[in-house]
C-alpha cells in the first residue's frame, strides 16, 4: 500500500468524520441550549413559573434554557409558534388554563388543538380562584351570596380580571351550576378589579387567591370561598365552593410544561422527571408562598387533564355565551 494510497484513505475518512459530526450533533438532546417559550409578557405569575421551571432544568440537564416571552392574544401567539419548531426537546412552551384551556372555548379559529398538537410534558402548578366580597356586603358566607341573588336575580353584580379569563369562567360555571343571575363586571386585570371592590364599587369580587390574601388579613375583603376541590393552605378556614354544596364547581389555574407534537419518549421521560422534581422539592416552598399546590404528574395525566380542561370551558362558553372575538 503506497503512502498515496493511505493519504487518501485517511482524507476520506476525514470527510466522513466531518459530515457525520453535525448529524450526531444535531440528534443529541441536549442541546447547546433550550428555549422555553412562555407566550405572556414578562413579569406577571406565568413569567415567574417559566423563569423557575428553566433555571432548574438549567441545573439538571446541564444546558442553557432561555426563557422567551411571546405575547399575543392570551397565549395564542407564543403557543402556535411552538408548532413550527423541531420536535427535538430543544423547544419547550409553558402550557396553561387560558392558551390550553379557555381559549378554545372563546376563539372561533384556533391556530392550534391544545391536545393534539402538543406532547404535554407535565403540570407545573394549580390555585384556586378566590370569591371575596367588600366587608360591608352583606353576604357572610357563600351560601348567603347564593340566597341573596337568588331572592333579587340580576340585581348584584361581580368583578374579574377580564372576559375569559380563568377568574371569569370559575364564576360562570358557579352561576350555571347554582342557577345565579349576577352580572358580570369585567376590568382590565386583577388589580383593577381589586381596587374598585376595595373601594365599594363593586360588591363581589371572584380572582387568584393569592392576589386576595393581604387584602383579607388587612380586613379590606371578606373570602366566602376558593374554587379548588381542596381547602386552600392560604385560607384553610375558608370552605371550598365544593363543600357549599356544589360539588361540579372546581376550577383552578394551572401551569405547566408541554413541547411540539412528536416529541420523543426518552426526552419527554427525562423532562417529566426533572420538572417533577423540581417542583416537589427546591421550588416548593416558592410556589407555597404564591398559593400554588406543586404538579409533576405523569405525562398521560397532564394530557388528559388539558383535554378535560378543553371540554369544561367549551360547554362553559357556549350556555354563557362568552367569546373572545
Amino acid at each position: 500500500m503506497t503512502k498515496s494510497t493511505i493519504s487518501r484513505r485517511g482524507a476520506l475518512a476525514a470527510g466522513l468524520a466531518a459530515l457525520a459530526a453535525p448529524a450526531l450533533a444535531q440528534g443529541a438532546w441536549p442541546g447547546r441550549f433550550i428555549t422555553f417559550v412562555v407566550p405572556f409578557p414578562p413579569g406577571g405569575t406565568s413569567d415567574l413559573m417559566g423563569r423557575f421551571v428553566a433555571q432548574e432544568l438549567s441545573k439538571a440537564l446541564g444546558t442553557t434554557v432561555v426563557v422567551e416571552n411571546r405575547a399575543g392574544a392570551n397565549g395564542n401567539v407564543g403557543s402556535a409558534s411552538v408548532l413550527r419548531a423541531p420536535a427535538d426537546g430543544n423547544t419547550l412552551l409553558l402550557s396553561g388554563v387560558g392558551s390550553h384551556g379557555i381559549n378554545a372555548a372563546l376563539y372561533r379559529a384556533m391556530p392550534y388543538d391544545p391536545v393534539r398538537d402538543f406532547t404535554h410534558v407535565t403540570m407545573i402548578a394549580s390555585g384556586p380562584n378566590a370569591i371575596a366580597v367588600h366587608p360591608s356586603f352583606a353576604a357572610r358566607t357563600l351560601g348567603d351570596l347564593v340566597a341573596m341573588v337568588r331572592r333579587e336575580p340580576g340585581k348584584h353584580n361581580y368583578a374579574s380580571s377580564g372576559i375569559g379569563s380563568s377568574s371569569h369562567m370559575a364564576m360562570e360555571l358557579f352561576k350555571q351550576k347554582a342557577g345565579l343571575e349576577i352580572e358580570h363586571v369585567p376590568y382590565r386585570g386583577g388589580a383593577a378589579a381589586l381596587t374598585d371592590v376595595m373601594a365599594g364599587q363593586v360588591p363581589v369580587l371572584i380572582t387568584n387567591a393569592d392576589a386576595v390574601l393581604p387584602h383579607s388579613q388587612e380586613g379590606r375583603l371578606r373570602v366566602l370561598a376558593v374554587t379548588s376541590a381542596e381547602r386552600s393552605a392560604m385560607f384553610p378556614q375558608v370552605a371550598t365552593i365544593s363543600e357549599a354544596g356544589f360539588a361540579e364547581v372546581v376550577a383552578v389555574s394551572w401551569t405547566g410544561v408541554s413541547a411540539p407534537a412528536g416529541t420523543s419518549g426518552s426526552v419527554l421521560q427525562r423532562l417529566q422527571q426533572e420538572v417533577s422534581k423540581a417542583v416537589n422539592g427546591p421550588l416548593k416552598e416558592r410556589l407555597a408562598t404564591l398559593g400554588l399546590v406543586p404538579g409533576g404528574n405523569s405525562s398521560e395525566d397532564y394530557t388528559a387533564f388539558v383535554a378535560s380542561e378543553v371540554s369544561k370551558w367549551r360547554q362553559v362558553a357556549q350556555v354563557s355565551k362568552i367569546t373572545a372575538e
